[in-house]
């Protein structure tokens, strides 16, 4: 994980410039290495968290005529590269293999790379800037138009009002943006996949945002779009659930179905193979050994945490990472309470997310006892919570305003500065809701739509499409912010090209079946995984989101309101929601 910033801008121009407490919240991200350069009145950072390579990669990187800044993993480079080699070092060797005064051969480039990333681009003799994000829109990157023509994009921003920003806005993850210096309102885009009305009304938001004149380009077709799942065999868990038949029973049964079998199988081998990616893919020593004297001992510190409600997508990603974390390394579960004002002191932690955490280490411990499971209790304070918002988190959260995105931001970021966490590395359960149908608001549109199986199919359908196109804008960007604030690499298992394309590929009657009660037939196809795996109590919670399962957000508040902690009234802000 690394924080990146560029700046373009004129000579002396100062809000171009890169200020103090924004260069703080870079380092935050990025604490091993940190550089910086200046060509051509293009101004490049990078803070780099240490998670590649046999040491740290300092950034910016420069060979020849390209200056490259890189934030994020590629999980497909293990025959292309060698182990002691940086992700981004490989990179800019790559590239300057590239004709960059032909764009198809970067083009080429870009379409074979997997996993979450963002970069920035700079080619010294056309004297253009490439950026983009990853085309699943999985790590932050945003955009800022300020006085002057000065444009800044980085990963992590503050706003300073002195240096406020006429427009800011999370940079969509369309595809690969090209801006030549001498035309900054000019700007080509070469699409990741063709655009939808949703992803062209983005594309509108931005070009009005930057002023920019939009053209577009080819389209990338990255190769793993065009990789055609695995077809399973047909099955309908509406029709194998149907009798009133006991819970156990029921499992029994879908689970001795042979396509079901099938399925499970197929999620078994795409699931493990991500999370052995992201627990693999780190650096030897944790955070207090890095940088320290210990650094060339062994270090048997956690280099890996979970984000652990107890929740059955945790749970999951709990056993798995099991496999493939050393066994003399513990495992963190970080489970995060909001104090409970009213409660009597003994119970003022006693939250639902807290209970559930507790129940199922006990599934764990059983299932995997051999491994130091060890679990962080964080407890926050009214106090500690509204301190913290105002001074830090809000920074974070910016360009987004919600109340949602102000209590998903804490939750998340307490979580992630775990006084005693040692790990690099934090496990998310994010996608799995929005590919298997976890939300009430799935349950709900296949309950509003007609009788009919087909009309229930599509507009299920259509409600699942729609929160995986913007699970980007409403989740991941901000998530990113939060955790990497804290020394961490968020990772998202779930959220993985050819695991997100094998699910999407199945019918919603084969992931969910809404005519069983909640806990049940919600995420049913992950909960029949969860199964296979051992597990037993965590199968049958129900969904529960996190603000409310730690108790940080009031039920009688809109989660579209405007905070009024992420409220920059100086600040034109068109943050895309």
């Amino acid at each position: 994980m690394c924080g990146i910033f560029c700046a373009i801008g004129q000579n002396n121009d100062a809000s171009c410039h890169l200020h103090s407490a924004l260069e703080q919240l870079l380092h935050n991200r990025g604490p091993d290495v940190q550089d910086k350069l200046i060509v051509d009145n293009v101004l490049l950072a990078g803070n780099v968290l240490w998670q590649q390579g046999a040491a740290p990669q300092k950034q910016p990187l420069v060979e020849n005529d390209l200056v490259l800044l890189f934030n994020g993993d590629l999980y497909n480079l293990d025959e292309k590269k060698v182990e002691s080699e940086a992700d981004s070092a490989w990179l800019i060797k790559e590239l300057n293999k590239c004709n960059m005064s032909d764009d198809e051969q970067l083009l080429a480039l870009l379409r074979q790379l997997e996993g979450p990333y963002c970069l920035i681009l700079y080619n010294k003799r056309e004297k253009v800037l490439y950026f983009c994000r990853d085309a699943l829109g999985r790590n932050s990157l945003i955009i800022e138009r300020h006085a002057n023509n000065c444009l800044k994009l980085m990963s992590t921003s503050c706003p300073v009002l002195e240096h406020m920003a006429s427009a800011a806005l999370e940079l969509p993850p369309l595809g690969l943006y090209k801006l030549p210096l001498a035309q900054l309102n000019e700007c080509c885009l070469y699409p990741w996949q063709a655009l939808n009305e949703q992803t062209q009304q983005q594309l509108s938001t931005l070009e009005t945002a930057m002023d920019w004149s939009m053209r577009l380009g080819q389209t990338i077709a990255p190769s793993w779009l065009l990789d055609k799942p695995l077809q399973v065999s047909s099955f309908d868990l509406y029709a194998l659930a149907a009798g009133d038949i006991p819970l156990e029973l029921l499992h029994e049964r879908l689970l001795g179905n042979e396509a079901v079998q099938q399925a499970l199988n197929q999620l078994d081998e795409l699931l493990q193979r991500s999370v052995a990616a992201r627990v693999l893919h780190t650096a030897p020593v944790c955070r207090l050994c890095s940088g320290s004297d210990r650094s060339d001992a062994r270090c048997s510190h956690a280099k890996v945490c979970i984000l652990f409600s107890g929740g059955i997508d945790c749970s999951i990603l709990a056993v798995l990472a099991d496999k493939y974390v050393p066994a003399s390394e513990p495992i963190e579960l970080i489970n995060v309470a909001f104090e409970r004002v009213a409660a009597a002191p003994d119970e003022s932690w006693n939250v639902p997310d807290r209970q559930t955490s507790l129940q199922s280490l006990l599934e764990l411990q059983r299932l995997c006892p051999r491994r130091s499971w060890q679990l962080l209790q964080v407890n926050v304070s009214r106090e500690q919570l509204q301190q913290q918002l105002a001074a830090h988190i809000r920074q974070l959260i910016y360009p987004l305003r919600t109340v949602l995105d102000e209590s998903l931001g804490c939750a998340f970021w307490f979580a992630a500065a775990a006084a005693d966490s040692t790990a690099r590395v934090a496990l998310l359960g994010s996608g799995a809701d929005e590919l298997f149908g976890g939300y009430t608001r799935h349950r709900n549109a296949w309950r509003r739509a007609a009788p009919s199986a087909a009309a229930r199919e599509l507009a299920l359908r259509q409600e699942l499409e729609m929160d995986w196109q913007r699970i980007p804008a409403r989740n991941l960007a901000r998530d990113d912010r939060i955790i990497a604030d804290c020394g961490k690499t968020a990772r998202a298992p779930f959220i993985e090209e050819h695991l997100a394309q094998f699910v999407r590929s199945l019918a919603p009657q084969q992931r969910c079946c809404y005519a069983l009660p909640e806990g049940v037939g919600d995420k049913l196809l992950l909960r029949l995984y969860g199964q296979r795996l051992g597990l037993r109590d965590a199968t049958l919670l129900k969904k529960r989101a996190i603000q409310f399962g730690s108790r940080i957000a009031d039920k009688k508040q809109q989660a579209t309101q405007i905070s009024e902690y992420l409220r920059f009234d100086s600040l034109q802000s068109n943050g895309l929601q």
